[in-house]
């Protein structure tokens, strides 16, 4: 999918709300003008034509879970995922199995049948949460230290590419991994007459 950054912007992390990771946006002006310039000096704003994964691969911050695409359903519904958010609660559960039917031939089958249950129930609960806003501060929750970088990671590592979101400049994409996720396909640049100054 094609979307466009300010060069100065390129790789360059910002943490919002619902993650860490790099803003793009699909509008050219937007990119066109958060690109800058210095005072007085006649020089041109920059900027990049660039590829990123599909928006079916981010989590959008405003819908509910269930109307997330079938990608990200996919991933929060997935064993490894689960098991990695909820792994204090899930090495309990497996330890509690381990003890009570160490030794037993129906080992395998009963602790593959209790962990099928404990991914069921929480993805209920996942499954449940208002939005993907209300869904990465979950994750960020079970984080020990509440770093939203790592809450990022986590997501990343199982999928999902980042979030999706609007705000007053239009329909923005915020990349988790923006060096492994943003190809360069052009760079652009003009002089712009009401381009944003430093000063």
């Amino acid at each position: 999918m094609n979307a466009y950054i300010a060069l100065e912007k390129y790789i360059v992390k910002e943490e919002m709300d619902f993650g860490v990771g790099v803003p793009v946006t699909l509008d050219e002006t937007v990119a066109m003008h958060e690109s800058r310039r210095k005072k007085e000096v006649m020089s041109y704003n920059n900027w990049l034509l660039i590829n990123i994964p599909g928006k079916e691969l981010f989590l959008d911050v405003e819908k509910s879970i269930k109307e997330q695409s079938d990608d990200v359903l996919n991933t929060l519904m997935n064993r490894d995922f689960i098991c990695s958010l909820f792994v204090h609660e899930a090495r309990i559960l497996l330890k509690k199995l381990e003890q009570n039917l160490s030794g037993s031939s129906s080992f395998r089958t009963e602790s593959t049948s209790a962990l099928s249950d404990f991914v069921h129930e929480k993805y209920e609960l996942i499954l449940n949460l208002r939005s993907g806003r209300d869904l990465f501060n979950f994750v960020n929750s079970k984080c020990i230290t509440h770093d939203k970088s790592k809450s990022s990671a986590l997501l990343y590592s199982h999928g999902i590419k980042g979030c999706s979101y609007d705000n007053d400049t239009g329909k923005r994409f915020l990349l988790f991994n923006a060096k492994k996720d943003i190809e360069p396909l052009e760079f652009r640049d003009a002089v712009l007459q009401d381009s944003i100054f430093i000063t």
